[in-house]
């Protein structure tokens, strides 16, 4: 790579941009196969819905004067601010990281043109180009005069919106290793997780958004932000107004300027080495609290958790999250006058603390080794890590529910109750066993950033993980709520009130027997475990001569299936969560709220709702199961090798070509 870059100073850039912009092409190509390919497609489908969406807006006509370019600038807004913090989510793009060009000798403004022309690489940028040319669509049915103007706005906005991605990684990585960019992160994120999660109820107020009413109020304020600046200009070419159109862009452009050169300077700094500031304090407070502790191994492993749930940048920022994402997903739908979730947001909360920690072990990396020294630990160090994650998670998923269920409809309480034991017993069941049967190494890189982990090789991994252990919680959790339901069907409080003993019980049996599994398994498989934490995932077909061309050749069958997997992906998500989960419970607590779920429109008693419901749910499940198989065929197994009965588990025989074998 460093004789590819290695170019003349002059030319350094435009030479950096076409390298780095056909290396990206040819990795996503090279990529785009199996469950990736699929992610990319629903991805795509939900991301070009707001694109279009948001173009469309273009064409819509106001009542009020200038409304539809505040409108527009709100959307850019938007739009903007999903750029500017969409990698506190995603991490941002791990394709071509700055990272592994430090070694390159390419100038830093050079590095920064090189990666600036990889990021329009990819199919974000074009549903970014499609969500703005609702500005050009607007302009020009105001005129031709607006309508030229809106070209280089529209562009200018795209490319203001890339550097900002870029950029934000940067400027984040250092504050995000303190506590503040801890919790400046998981704020962020969480009204991410909880717009996914509740964003549908808050329908209505969008609508009204769109309408334009509030123009006349606030869209100043608005288009007086570099986001909205582009509006401005076009909005100024209508009027015939050149100094102000002038202007706009120039200021558009000059702050595209100060974006790449302050990404390029950050690429030129070093990393600062160490982890994050501890608090003078926080010796004291060990102390207190390992005299609380018992002096035995389980005290031991329980104290050295208590103290990474708090010092460590990760954990805490998946314990912040969770907690964010439990309050907003109860607060937005408050919006649109919706308070049926409010009292859910403990339970929102454990749900979510139980996904995101469900690399537990992984998080440990090589540092695992310690356990194994120590033979006959296995239990105790599951129990301790099961001890330690209820500490620090039930007092906030209980104080967030107290908090609500005095604003909460009336009826919701023994539901509550009922389902966040089970949920949180589920949790710390699953966390622990899910970790030792799949753990994904997550190291912690000296002088990183929190967000690392988010971009990383097993990041795919974890993710898949964390949605499974959400699925299985709630699965835990049907019980108890069971026995509730049993109890409003027949109209007795006692019974009603008895799912508060099943989902302690269930939360109990979850806890205890998930967590011996995963001791068994632990001790076990333990130096295997280790061998993963230290080595990374294996992949499939690369390391196996012979087994290339076969990998290649399932490779080509996934792309031809990745498709039509992601599309029914989307319609399984859609028919399982929106119109079968949430629009069940809607016709329990809140059947006036009807919004855009297809169940609570139709007519007839309660009991039809609930059973269409469910066949959503269902549908939607065989949705998921059929894209999961068409996206992981089923390979016929190979025979063993009949030169080498001693080892019947080897894939496949050595070629009869002369070829080397593994």
């Amino acid at each position: 790579m460093a004789g590819v870059l290695t170019v003349p100073r002059a030319a350094g850039g435009r030479v950096a941009v076409a390298v780095l912009t056909g290396m990206k092409a040819s990795v996503l190509r090279r990529s785009m196969s199996g469950p990736r390919a699929a992610g990319l497609v629903v991805a795509t489908v939900a991301g070009g819905a707001g694109a279009v969406g948001t173009a469309l807006l273009g064409r819509a006509d106001y009542a009020t004067p200038g409304a539809g370019f505040g409108v527009l600038a709100l959307a850019q807004l938007l739009w903007t601010l999903g750029w500017a913090l969409g990698p506190l989510v995603t991490g941002g793009d791990a394709t071509l990281r700055p990272a592994w060009f430090a070694m390159v000798p390419l100038r830093p403004r050079s590095l920064a043109l090189g990666l600036l022309g990889a990021a329009f690489v990819g199919v974000t940028p074009v549903l970014a180009l499609v969500a703005f040319g609702g500005l050009f669509v607007y302009g020009a049915r105001q005129g031709p005069a607006a309508g030229l103007v809106a070209v280089p706005a529209v562009l200018l906005q795209l490319l203001l919106v890339v550097l900002l991605a870029k950029v934000t990684p940067q400027v984040l990585g250092g504050v995000l290793r303190h506590r503040l960019g801890w919790e400046l992160s998981a704020l962020l994120v969480g009204l991410v997780m909880a717009c996914l999660n509740s964003g549908w109820f808050a329908i209505g107020f969008l609508a009204r958004l769109g309408t334009g009413e509030w123009a006349a109020g606030t869209a100043t304020a608005v288009r007086a932000l570099p986001s909205g600046w582009a509006v401005v200009a076009v909005d100024a070419a209508r009027r015939a107004d050149w100094p102000t159109a002038a202007a706009a862009l120039g200021g558009l452009g000059a702050v595209c300027g100060l974006l790449l050169a302050a990404w390029a300077a950050l690429l030129s700094r070093q990393p600062v080495r160490g982890g994050a500031h501890r608090p003078r304090s926080a010796a004291a407070r060990s102390g207190v609290g390992r005299r609380l502790l018992p002096d035995s191994p389980a005290g031991a492993v329980l104290g050295k958790e208590l103290l990474l749930w708090r010092r460590d940048p990760r954990r805490a920022r998946f314990l912040r999250t969770a907690f964010w994402t439990g309050v907003f997903t109860g607060l937005l739908p408050l919006l649109d006058g919706f308070d049926v979730l409010l009292p859910w947001a403990g339970v929102v909360a454990a749900l979510f603390a139980g996904a995101f920690c469900v690399n537990l072990y992984g998080l440990d990396a090589g540092a695992f080794w310690l356990n194994l020294v120590v033979p006959g630990t296995e239990r105790v160090d599951v129990r301790a890590r099961q001890a330690a994650w209820l500490l620090v998670t039930a007092p906030v998923a209980l104080l967030l529910t107290a908090a609500a269920l005095p604003f909460a409809p009336g009826g919701v309480l023994p539901w509550v109750c009922a389902v966040l034991p089970a949920v949180l017993g589920a949790a710390a069941g699953l966390i622990p066993l899910m970790s030792v049967l799949g753990a994904a190494p997550s190291p912690d890189r000296p002088g990183g950033s929190p967000l690392d982990d988010l971009a990383d090789d097993s990041a795919e991994h974890v993710r898949a993980q964390g949605l499974a252990a959400f699925w299985l919680q709630l699965l835990a959790a049907l019980p108890a709520a069971g026995v509730v339901l049993a109890g409003t069907v027949l109209s007795s409080a006692p019974l009603r009130w008895a799912g508060l003993p099943a989902g302690l019980l269930t939360g109990a049996l979850s806890a205890w027997g998930l967590g011996r599994a995963a001791a068994r398994r632990l001790e076990a498989s333990g130096p295997e475990l280790l061998d993963t934490l230290r080595k990374g995932l294996p992949r499939e077909g690369a390391s196996r001569t012979g087994g290339r061309r076969a990998a290649g050749a399932a490779a080509e069958v996934s792309r031809g299936r990745s498709a039509a997997a992601g599309l029914l992906t989307t319609v399984g998500i859609l028919l399982i969560a929106p119109q079968g989960l949430v629009a069940l419970a809607l016709t329990l607590f809140a059947p006036t709220a009807r919004s855009w779920f297809l169940v609570l429109h139709l007519p007839g008693p309660a009991l039809r709702r609930i059973a269409v419901a469910v066949v959503f749910v269902l549908l939607g499940a065989f949705c998921v199961r059929a894209a999961h198989r068409l996206a992981n065929p089923d390979r016929p197994a190979r025979p063993a090798c009949p030169d080498d009965p001693a080892r019947p588990a080897r894939p496949a025989c050595p070629a009869p070509s002369g070829e080397l074998g593994p």
